[in-house]
């Protein structure tokens, strides 16, 4: 991807280092590398519904490379920094303009246009709600240690807020292919979570 961009080995190098340095930081418990290699993995599937699927790829890249529970503001600083490592690398402005809306949709996970790379966009970081129930355990408990400075009350009640808004979706997925089995899966898993979440 880097080369069909006319990026050179060297910088290419230096931006993975970065990345990787970043998704490694301390507290990341599930927003780490593992998630962006699994959602990419889950684009490439997804390749053929892209318009632009190295607009897609980008994003995956970049789009939890800032990342603090903490803050409200991850989506936003995670594109800027995306625009301000890739901009003085030559990569064209109307690709990086797709680039920052990539990461701007997984701030609310809702497609508010008909853009199929934001379906594959969304569709792929959020593959893991599909997973297999084992799978989807070790997120959810990813997910509490990333929060781990909430308290079980306060994290129950703002995590049930999550789980029910998703589940209100129907369908969940945006792409025929990971609607299959893929909506009945998550119904299955975020019911299972929500009702740990109120036994807890």
């Amino acid at each position: 991807m880097a080369q069909s961009l006319g990026i050179g080995e060297p910088a290419a190098a230096a931006i993975w280092d970065d990345l990787a340095v970043a998704y490694a930081g301390n507290g990341r418990f599930y927003h780490n590398l593992q998630h962006i290699e699994h959602a990419l993995n889950v684009a490439e599937q997804l390749r053929e519904v892209a318009v632009n699927f190295t607009a897609v790829q980008l994003a995956l890249w970049f789009h939890d490379v800032v990342y603090d529970p903490r803050r409200s503001d991850n989506e936003a600083e995670s594109a800027a920094y995306a625009e301000r490592v890739l901009r003085p690398l030559g990569v064209p402005d109307n690709l990086l303009v797709e680039v920052r809306e990539l990461i701007l949709a997984t701030k609310s996970h809702e497609a508010t246009t008909e853009n199929p790379d934001v379906w594959v966009m969304l569709d792929a970081d959020l593959a893991i709600l599909s997973a297999p129930p084992e799978q989807y355990a070790a997120y959810a408990q990813a997910i509490r240690q990333e929060y781990g400075f909430v308290p079980d009350e306060a994290y129950g009640v703002g995590r049930t807020a999550v789980l029910q808004k998703f589940l209100a979706r129907s369908p969940f997925y945006f792409t025929e292919w990971m609607r299959g089995a893929g909506d009945t899966a998550v119904q299955a898993n975020l019911l299972r979570e929500l009702a740990q979440l109120a036994a807890d």
